[in-house]
């Protein structure tokens, strides 16, 4: 199975996303066929190649030689009833909830018209979508920010935003990146079809690599004035890194002038406040001073409140304050059914895979003020039944 990354040069929609994969080697009469076993559907599919602003690519045309009008619950019944395998359906599915769900919510109605979505090409570029990369072999798929546009639009709701309401609602859901293009106005780059596509399947992740094998482009209808109306696919195999990088924030400040009970007080208070860590480092200072150097970690946006916490609950006038990037093991938290009892336990991945157990020290704490047994013995305990259950 391969990986793919899609560069969306200039915009987004459900044909420029199937023309990419043609483009790329996608076979339009295995695609047909596929596509064939929604039996509720008549189209054809015509192929072309061409330019945006001297870019080459493919464009797509589906056209439609039904009538049907299609509703939310006659979509997910003609995907339901066809032939089309297990994996595609269930990609499709999801691709449909995170639509609908999007629609509902950006016209507040439980049963949305489909409107400009209410017709075949519309299934046609959904179904092919998932239908071409399974033949393809793509099962990761990632992307960079979307394109948009300042402005306004005119759709059958009226005047929006460049950003269509239930597109707009896709967006703001799953966090996804934007890349604002400022020189042209009053364009509609990103359409609900394939926004929804990509935000059922896609990952926006900007830290991976991939070893291009085969490469393709997909034109949208339009061809923009001052952008080329394309994206590109990128399919091969990624290599991404085994830590993840995020953005934390240090603070630290000097303090000579408070106890050690006051400072060991701070550690603990502003752990339950969300700090990530905090400690203390001893030194000398001015005048051979002995003081303390008060350091904590936290997220970035916590910045304001720690630094706020520090002026507030010690005798510090002024902190250092360091954007940092920290590289992270993928970590999961669960409860262990010990003999002793329910405990957490911590769980670390590297690489994909589980590379060690911990027993939270407090769990480890606690049952050993219930029982009287030392600390070392309950750990020890804990750890055979953690490694049995997980490693034997």
């Amino acid at each position: 199975m391969s990986n793919a990354y899609l560069n969306l040069i200039g915009g987004l929609s459900g044909d420029m996303l199937l023309s990419s994969l043609i483009d790329a080697g996608l076979d339009p009469e295995k695609l047909s066929k596929e596509l064939n076993k929604i039996s509720e559907i008549d189209f054809e599919i015509s192929v072309n190649k061409t330019e945006r602003q001297n870019l080459k690519a493919t464009h797509t045309d589906v056209i439609v030689n039904d009538s049907i009008k299609w509703t939310w619950p006659k979509l997910y019944k003609a995907v339901e009833s066809s032939k089309l395998n297990k994996i595609v359906k269930e990609r499709v599915n999801n691709c449909f909830d995170l639509l609908k769900s999007a629609e509902q919510e950006a016209h507040d109605d439980k049963n949305p018209h489909l409107h400009e979505l209410g017709t075949s090409d519309t299934l046609v570029d959904i179904c092919g979508f998932f239908i071409g990369i399974e033949i393809l072999g793509i099962d990761k798929i990632y992307c960079s920010p979307i394109p948009v546009v300042p402005g306004f639009i005119k759709t059958s709701h009226g005047i929006h935003e460049t950003l269509a309401p239930a597109t707009k609602k896709i967006v703001e859901k799953l966090k996804v990146p934007v890349r604002y293009i400022n020189n042209s106005s009053n364009i509609e780059t990103i359409t609900p079809t394939g926004m929804s596509i990509i935000g059922s399947f896609a990952y926006f992740n900007d830290s991976v690599i991939i070893n291009t094998i085969t490469k393709g482009s997909g034109a949208g209808t339009k061809n923009f004035k001052n952008f080329p109306n394309i994206l590109s696919i990128n399919i091969g195999e990624s290599k991404e890194k085994s830590l993840n990088e995020e953005i934390k924030c240090m603070l630290e400040t000097n303090i000579d002038d408070m106890t050690p009970e006051h400072l060991g007080r701070f550690i603990d208070y502003s752990i339950s406040m969300g700090a990530l860590d905090t400690w203390i480092t001893p030194y000398y200072g001015k005048k051979n001073r002995l003081g303390h150097k008060l350091s904590l970690l936290c997220n970035e946006s916590d910045s304001e409140k720690f630094s706020n916490l520090i002026i507030d609950q010690t005798s510090s006038l002024g902190i250092r304050l360091f954007r940092i990037e920290r590289l992270e093991a993928d970590r999961e938290v669960r409860t262990f059914n010990s003999t002793m009892g329910k405990i957490k336990i911590k769980l670390k991945f590297h690489n994909n895979e589980l590379h060690s157990v911990k027993p939270e020290f407090e769990d480890i704490n606690r049952i050993s003020n219930e029982t009287g047994r030392s600390i070392i013995s309950i750990n020890k305990q804990i750890e055979y039944e953690i490694n049995k259950d997980f490693f034997s």
